[in-house]
């Protein structure tokens, strides 16, 4: 615990508590499933209970990235807050309702009033459900493996909005009954349909999606520079493998055939840790084994994998990076490790609590800080690489995914930006080709193709949003003879970049309204809307 020396003393104990109650579960012995997952939801029930909250991952956050709270000016400024944690937690922009009265609120509680709000939004468990999914099975944002895209959210959301664990989830996944699924039920089938039901393509699946290993190279070869060999990989697929039966009609741990070869493989845990072979064995009992021991090894990728993930989220880049590549020598020591393993023993505590790790993180000051604070230049951010202390100087602008893209366009039009595709309908199709259209891989290193910013100039769905009859919005604005065109201009950009117009934009709009006198008052907010909703501060999360 000598790393943890610099903390407060309120803060040592709380993180010594999350160890002390985590630590000793990785050194157990693999044992029969249901005494594993017996001694491991009790250990960490009683835990949750007493010790861990969205407070103390909060607090643990900002010590250990050595965060100045008394130092506002690199905070955020309430809109740009209200706009990040709303695209972040419900995948859009916030209404214009949402940013008059989170400006107007001067409690001290309104970011968690604001947050607590969001996260209890049905829109939330959407929003998570697509970065589950893709997280878990990006083959769905391809072509050829997008009609796994619906079912398998569904069936996320369906288990967040029950506050599933996420252990329980990784449970449900890998131990699915695939080849007596029922058609047409909510279940994760999509995660076998994308792997093709091929047990090379789930190995490799699942311990990136799951672990955060990446065995990729594994299986054609032993690659000079990877932990992992050839061998290791074709035991982890053995795992997907139907058992086999003796002579005695008895079932036997199957084994897998590398194709072209001659070499066979059993089962193995990539720890070498010894499998106790349960009586009745079935494909389900067999990916057991592999689960239970996901939950216990010493290392516990498990959780370091979803909280590494979810860091990425909402900060734009992971605390270790490659994502998928958690297991490497060199990323087990230092200030992000460090992090890492403090915020997983306290996410493994908590009961894999996903709502819990969520709030905490958000909650943080690290979270609030502006994208541009003043004093801060481009080269004194944290470099992943560099030697000494973790640090975070100002929030990463990001790329609006496809999804909040389409979604914050709808919000800003006050269209219904609600989806119906994971609640049973069938109208996705707009939706879902406009995000694949503009999908990103990484949020932190998107850039806007030739196509895409054409897309946003010229696409139909994007001129149907600069007319009073796509958009109620501007139909709201030209019905209302009260409001001034100043107070009309400034609700525009209220509903598209979530502020307020400032003093030299309202002058420089302004005169440009009046150099076209030919141009109806409709065009000339539309018009706004066009150019707002093509700018750069419209297009990122900053």
């Amino acid at each position: 615990m000598n790393e943890l020396n610099h903390l407060t003393p309120r803060m040592h104990r709380d993180v010594s508590v999350i160890h002390q109650n985590t630590r000793a579960r990785p050194m157990m012995r693999l044992q029969p499933a249901w005494l594993c997952l017996f001694i491991v939801v009790s250990a960490v029930t009683t835990c949750r209970a007493a010790d861990i909250s969205p407070l103390m991952v909060s607090r643990l956050i900002d010590q250990r990235l050595g965060m100045d709270a008394a130092d506002h000016s690199q905070f955020a400024s309430d809109a740009e807050f209200l706009r990040r944690v709303t695209l972040d937690l419900a995948g859009r922009i916030p209404t214009i309702i949402e940013v008059h009265d989170y400006l107007s609120n001067t409690s001290e509680s309104r970011r968690i009033e604001t947050i607590d709000r969001l996260m209890h939004s049905g829109v939330h468990y959407r929003n998570m459900a697509t970065f589950w999914r893709r997280a878990w099975v990006p083959q769905a944002d391809t072509p050829e493996f997008d009609s796994v895209t619906d079912d398998f959210e569904r069936w996320l959301v369906h288990r967040l909005q029950k506050g599933t664990r996420y252990d329980e989830l990784v449970v449900e996944i890998l131990t699915l009954d695939h080849a007596n699924n029922v058609p047409a039920s909510t279940t994760p089938i999509g995660f076998y349909y994308a792997n093709l039901s091929k047990p090379e393509n789930l190995a490799a699946s699942a311990t990136r999606a799951f672990l955060g290993i990446n065995l990729d190279c594994a299986q054609c070869h032993d690659h000079p520079f990877s932990r992992w060999t050839r061998e290791q990989f074709w035991q982890t697929a053995a795992f997907f493998v139907e058992p086999q039966t003796n002579e005695k009609s008895q079932p036997q741990p199957p084994k897998v055939r590398i194709p072209d070869t001659k070499m066979e493989y059993e089962p193995a845990l990539l720890t070498k840790t010894k499998i106790e072979w349960p009586e009745k064995l079935d494909s389900v009992s067999l990916r057991l084994i592999l689960v239970d021991w996901m939950k216990v090894n010493e290392e516990q990728l498990l959780a370091k994998n979803a909280v590494n993930r979810l860091w990425a989220h909402y900060f734009g880049e992971a605390i270790i990076e490659p994502v998928d590549d958690l297991s490497r020598d060199e990323v087990q020591t230092g200030d992000r490790a460090r992090l890492l393993n403090d915020l997983s023993a306290a996410f493994i505590a908590s009961g894999y609590d996903l709502d819990l790790m969520t709030e905490g993180i958000v909650s943080s000051h690290a979270y609030r800080l502006s994208a541009s604070p003043a004093g801060t230049s481009k080269g004194s951010e944290s470099d992943p690489d560099a030697p000494g202390p973790f640090r975070i100087t100002r929030a990463t602008v990001r790329g609006l995914t496809g999804e909040q893209l389409y979604d914050s366009l709808q919000t800003a039009a006050n269209r219904p930006s609600e989806r119906k595709d994971v609640g049973g309908g069938s109208d996705r199709s707009q939706r879902s080709e406009f995000a694949s259209r503009f999908y990103i891989e990484r949020s932190f290193s998107a850039e806007r193709s030739i196509s895409q910013a054409l897309t946003l100039m010229n696409g139909s769905f994007v001129n149907e949003l600069t007319t009073k009859q796509g958009n109620l919005m501007l139909a709201s604005l030209l019905s209302s003879p009260f409001m001034s065109f100043d107070e009309q201009i400034d609700t525009v950009f209220i509903a598209v970049l979530g502020r307020h117009a400032r003093e030299t934009e309202l002058k420089v709009i302004k005169q440009s309204f009046k150099s076209h006198t030919n141009t109806t008052r409709e065009s000339h907010l539309g018009n706004l809307f066009w150019v707002l909703i093509n700018s750069s501060e419209f297009n990122t999360n900053h």
